[in-house]
């Protein structure tokens, strides 16, 4: 699966290097392409674990990226956890209801 995810401002190269280090460490993210100030990412579903999803969710969470691009994944069975609005990430992902 495809998500096109917008990204803010890295303060330093290092910053950003940080950032791209980080995602290597999830399997399931197949690749990462830049596109001008987006990322398009290409997620495994098969191989994206509820520890990696919340890997996912928090580096995005501390680079400040837009999660709503993530609440697609409610629609499969396997991760209809995420609507859960006790998770600190619910209303980044799906706005408050």
């Amino acid at each position: 699966m495809k998500l096109q995810i917008e990204l803010t401002k890295f303060y330093t190269e290092k910053d950003e290097s940080r950032f791209f280090m980080a995602r290597r460490e999830i399997s399931a993210l197949k690749s990462i392409q830049g596109v001008g100030r987006s990322l398009i990412i290409d997620l495994d579903l098969r191989g994206l674990s509820r520890d990696s999803l919340f890997e996912l969710i928090g580096i995005l969470t501390r680079y400040q990226i837009n999660l709503k691009p993530l609440g697609i994944l409610v629609e499969r069975s396997k991760f209809a956890w995420l609507k859960d609005k006790t998770w600190y990430w619910y209303a980044g992902m799906f706005g408050k209801q």
